[in-house]
Formats: structure tokens, sequence, C-alpha cells
């Protein structure tokens, strides 16, 4: 058995070594088929993932408007919910169920009827949060192939694994997300084991030197490098315009 060291700090302290790591975070629905091989992740690194970089990405759009309209709870068995400038949203137990609870100043239009819809926000706040977690996702996920496990220790992906856990890096980097609308509606009223299962998963991608992530939530897709100094086409913008596709420098 290999000596264990943790792709993140590098650390080979083996009595640190305790902890059981979900590549997709539970709180986005995944489950133990997820799970990171043992001895690539040290406790002291979860916990800083987990208790400030995972939490305020959960917590921001978009991954608190998939966690709440797919009603996934938390690892603590809470409904997902999330609050913004019209009141609260919670998730109502089943994708497509969830209860609104409007702010006073919206709540008397509400109940007599006057409101009957209301807009759920849809723009990024957290993204160098996010972006830090989609390295963390990307890192592990290259790491749990058998083929590539000695590869995530290779200095190519140092500016990754830094900037994933400290924040510090040495250039811009940059997240895609797509959002299909269109399929988000269609799952809203109803969506199979099969359907989920085939449009919820994480791969890395090799093309050349570049490798990137590629995270697919069922109807969020989201790529980002996993090397640095990655320049999109010009035309990138034209050809994939926003709302339902965004290109988030950080």
């Amino acid at each position: 058995m290999k000596r264990p060291k943790c792709i993140f700090c590098l650390t080979e302290n083996e009595s640190i070594f305790n902890t059981k790591e979900h590549i997709i975070p539970e709180s986005l629905g995944s489950g133990d088929w997820a799970l990171l091989p043992p001895n690539l992740f040290c406790d002291n690194c979860q916990n800083k993932f987990g208790s400030s970089i995972e939490q305020q990405a959960l917590a921001s759009y978009p991954f608190n408007n998939f966690r709440t309209l797919f009603s996934i709870r938390t690892k603590k068995g809470k409904a997902p919910w999330f609050e913004y400038w019209e009141g609260k949203l919670y998730g109502g137990g089943r994708p497509g169920m969830f209860q609104y609870e409007p702010n006073d100043y919206f709540k008397e239009a509400t109940f007599s009827g006057r409101k009957s819809i209301t807009i759920i926000p849809a723009m990024p706040e957290k993204t160098d949060m996010i972006l830090r977690t989609l390295l963390k996702i990307g890192l592990e996920t290259f790491a749990a192939d058998l083929t590539t496990k000695d590869e995530i220790f290779s200095p190519k992906f140092d500016e990754a694994r830094r900037y994933a856990l400290t924040g510090e890096k040495s250039s811009k980097w940059f997240y895609l997300q797509n959002e299909n609308f269109e399929k988000l509606n269609q799952y809203l009223k109803g969506i199979s084991f099969a359907e989920w299962t085939d449009n919820f998963f994480s791969d890395v991608h090799e093309e050349g030197e570049l490798i990137y992530l590629h995270l697919k939530l069922l109807y969020l897709d989201f790529i980002t490098p996993l090397v640095p100094n990655v320049q999109l086409p010009e035309d990138y913008q034209i050809n994939f315009p926003e709302p339902e596709h965004r290109v988030v420098y950080v």
C-alpha cells in the first residue's frame, strides 16, 4: 500500500487521513458512488473546504437554486432553502415542489392574489468560491481514476490545487456555465432515475496539454480548465450568448 498523500496540500502525515470524501458534494445530490479513493484527501483540507469554500459556494447561485428546486437535502437531512429580495424559497420534498414565503413587503399582495409569480435571482455572486469548488471537484475526479492517480501530483496541477485551497493564483481563471432552461422545466415536472443518472456526473477530459472538468448537474453544465493560462476563442460569447451561457472570470 502506498503512503498517503493529500492531493491539495501534499502532506504525507499518515495520522490525519481519516476522512471520507465525496467528489461531488452530498448537498448537490451525490452518494457513496462518488467517493474519492482513501488516502488522497487529508482531514485538514476537508475541514477547510467544507467549513468555508464549499459552504459559501453551495449557498449561492446557481447551486442554491439547483438544490432548492430539486429538494436536495443537506448532509444533516435538512430541507434546502435560500433567501432573496422577495422572501424565502424552501424545497418541498420532491423536484418541482417548493414553498414560497414572501417578506413583509410582498406578503399582503401575495395572499390577496394580486401577486402570483416570483422572480428567482439568477446572477453569479460567490464566483470565487464556486470556481474553487469546481477546481476541487475536477482534481478529485482526475485523482479517482486509477490510471491517473499518481499523475495528480504532477506540477502542472500545482496552480489549480493552490488556488482551490488558498485562493491564491498568479493569473485570471474562468469557468463556463450553461443552463438549459428547457430541460429544467422538463425535469421539474418529473424526472426518472435514468434521466438523473445519465445527467449527473463529473468527468475530466484531456486534449493535448489542455485538461478540463465537465460537471453536469441535470440542466446545469460547468466547464473549467485544471491547468493555468487557458484562453477562450475571441468569438465565444458571440456564439454562446447569455443568459443560457455564461463565461465567469475570477
